[in-house]
Formats: C-alpha cells, structure tokens, sequence
C-alpha cells in the first residue's frame, strides 16, 4: 500500500487485528467489572433491594391506598331501606340524605369503594325494583387504617391467645389477595386439596 511518499507501507495481517481487538475488549471488561466498588457491587445491591423490601413488608406498617368513588342515588322514599342494605354490604360511606326539592324523591350522597363498585348497578336495580337512578365518578384516594400483614405486629400474649387458630384476613388482606389471585401470584391461603372423612374404628363385642 502506498502511504502517498513513493514507499509502500507495511500491511498488518488480519490475526494481529483480531488479536489486538479481542485485548482490548477483554481489558475494558475486566477494568467495568472491577469499577470503584469491584465485580460484587450488583450482587450487594439486589441484596440490599430485597432486605428492604422485605424489611418494610413484615414490620406492620404497610398500608394500601384505595380508590374511591362519590356515588349519588336516588330512589322513592319506600325503596330507601332496600338500596341502603345494598350500600351497606359494599363498605359505602353515606355523606348525606335528604328529600329532593319539588319532587317525591330521596337522594343518598356517599363514598364507594372502587374494589366493590363492580356490578353495583344490577344490585341496585334488582333490590328497588327498577326505581332507582344513580351516578358514580371518581372521588380521591384513601389510605387504609388496616394493616395488610397483622399478624407481623401481634404481641406474644395475642399469640398465644390465638394458638393455632389462623388470623381472619382484614379487608386489606382481602383486597392484596384478590389482586394477587388475579394476577397468579402466590398467596397465604390455605386449600385442601385432596380431603378424606376420618373413619373410626371400632370393635366388635
């Protein structure tokens, strides 16, 4: 090759290219996995990241946010009790009641939950009738007062008050295990698979 002088340049083969190019790569590896904390620093962090979540889990302090909507019924004064008994199995919590100027009907402000606002609409129709008329929308986010893991706060002397019984889920509980149900996640519940009737054996006199 000529290097533009007259005089040819010497060409360097093709291993000796390759070659240098591998120790190159092989030593920029070696100086990213050594870095300033050296080669375990993602190991300790993953670690870390595990113990704290673990670690926030566990205490007794963890609390869940729910969504809650504003829902505004109304219905015939003789139709209040049945939409009320509906309310009242879904959590809702009323605002205010009260008669509708210049017309027979009552109207029910209150919060609902989003988790039971599913196929409220169908309750709510069967229970009055047909006779009812609600709106709902989006209201706000409430945090929970129950904690999701109670059992990690219980005292010694509730423990052993307890004793094998298991701890009833709270609403909480209920709501983190329905979304991990959903989603395939494992969770506490306990299933019998394969149940058998216990037999006692007696003896012939």
């Amino acid at each position: 090759a000529d290097d533009g002088s007259g005089n040819a340049a010497p060409l360097a083969s093709p291993e000796a290219v390759l070659g240098s190019g591998a120790d190159a790569q092989r030593a920029a590896a070696s100086a990213v996995s050594q870095g300033p904390y050296g080669p375990m620093s993602g190991q300790v962090m993953v670690a870390m990241k595990d113990a704290c979540r673990y670690n926030l889990f566990r205490k007794g302090f963890s609390r869940i946010c729910e969504a809650m909507l504003t829902l505004e019924v109304m219905c015939e004064q003789d139709m209040l009790g049945k939409v009320y008994a509906v309310l009242g199995k879904r959590r809702a919590k009323v605002l205010d009641e009260g008669l509708r100027d210049g017309t027979s009907l009552f109207y029910i402000h209150a919060y609902l939950p989003l988790a039971d606002s599913f196929a409220i609409a169908m309750d709510l129709r069967e229970a009055a009738s047909g006779c009812v008329s609600f709106h709902c929308a989006f209201s706000h986010w409430e945090l929970s007062e129950e904690d999701i893991f109670q059992e990690a706060s219980l005292t010694a002397e509730e423990i052993e008050e307890l004793g094998d019984q298991p701890l009833p889920p709270n609403v909480s509980r209920k709501l983190v295990d329905a979304i991990r149900k959903r989603k395939g996640l494992a969770t506490d519940e306990k299933l019998v698979k394969d149940a058998t009737k216990q037999r006692t054996v007696t003896r012939m006199k």
